[in-house]
């Protein structure tokens, strides 16, 4: 498994990165501890984690599963959540402080926070989390569906007060909806230095072939699914064309961009799970072939003016 760099920190991770949303909850304990295994086995070391409304004990479960597991807390690197459901009330240091009780860490390796809502000042937002980074308790820090002007704002004033900016932007990312990453984050992204953390790139499972998934999924910015499934078949083809299944062409075209330091997914058995991480070796050794299959699947070029807006009452991807 190859690493790479959250931005500008030094901070190393697997550039697949495993997700707990609707994972662990569906899991016994011993399939758990054995799709962890089988990560950590395989060069999977970093892992998406975080508090849930309608799966609240996630980050007990991993915690457990970890350590059941048999891993060092040097083995693997762990993102975190913080979220605005009691904020102003419980600031992000008093929240940032029972996040990890409850995922019994002394530190996470990056504290992704959700997008300002409206009213928010980004700078109060950058103080405040950038504190917890300085004492300690995260050695990075990024942002969840921020907009790139205030991506933009923070990095300045976080530049001017000699603290660290963001260092990842975590964004859906995929062979469809990859406007979004390549034209209204580009320069942002290149401008600071940090990286994309790319999420949903299969769809919740669309882009595999799954047209109806049964589970909760992601939210669809743009409204273009119904879009994204007339062009699943060019998808499956283009997959097939190339001797590989077409979660494997998905994931491989997004690590193909060089902004993309982890792509997150979901998976809940060791099978599957094998059969991902297969697609950091393609995407490396067949990247030109990958690009060139895909040319033309992209639909969101004309989707939105701004991929994620301040007067839309969203509670990130994950939380419904």
């Amino acid at each position: 498994m190859n690493t790479a760099r959250l931005g500008t920190t030094d901070v190393e991770v697997s550039r697949l990165s495993l997700g707990s949303w609707y994972t662990y909850s569906r899991l016994s304990f011993e399939a758990g501890v054995e799709l962890v295994r089988t990560a950590l086995d395989n060069g999977l070391t970093f892992f998406d984690v975080a508090y849930y409304r309608n799966s609240p004990h996630t980050e007990l479960i991993f915690s457990r599963l970890i350590r059941e597991a048999g891993a060092k807390r040097h083995d693997y690197q762990i993102a975190e959540k913080l979220w605005y459901f009691s904020y102003p009330e419980e600031s992000l240091s008093d929240q940032a402080n029972r996040m990890l009780r409850r995922i019994d860490e002394e530190f996470v390796d990056t504290l992704i926070i959700e997008h300002p809502r409206p009213g928010m000042s980004v700078e109060k937002l950058v103080d405040e989390i950038t504190e917890i980074v300085a004492d300690g308790r995260a050695r990075s820090w990024g942002a969840l569906n921020w907009v790139p002007e205030d991506l933009m704002r923070a990095h300045e004033h976080a530049t001017a007060n000699g603290v660290q900016g963001p260092a990842l932007a975590q964004l859906k990312y995929s062979i469809v909806r990859r406007n979004v990453v390549e034209e209204q984050y580009r320069q942002v992204v290149e401008q600071t230095g940090m990286s994309i953390h790319a999420s949903d790139t299969m769809e919740g499972g669309i882009l595999a072939g799954v047209l109806n998934p049964e589970r909760h999924i992601g939210i669809d910015v743009g409204e273009i699914r119904e879009q994204i499934k007339g062009t699943v078949p060019k998808v499956l083809e283009a997959a097939r064309r190339l001797d590989i299944t077409p979660a494997q062409f998905s994931l491989a075209w997004c690590l193909t961009n060089p902004q993309v330091a982890s792509l997150l997914f979901g998976a809940t058995r060791p099978e599957r799970l094998i059969e991902n991480i297969e697609a950091v070796r393609i995407a490396s050794e067949h990247g030109a072939e990958i690009r060139a299959a895909a040319e033309g699947l992209g639909i969101d070029a004309h989707a939105l003016d701004a991929p994620y807006t301040h007067d839309r009452p969203l509670i990130g991807d994950y939380v419904a």
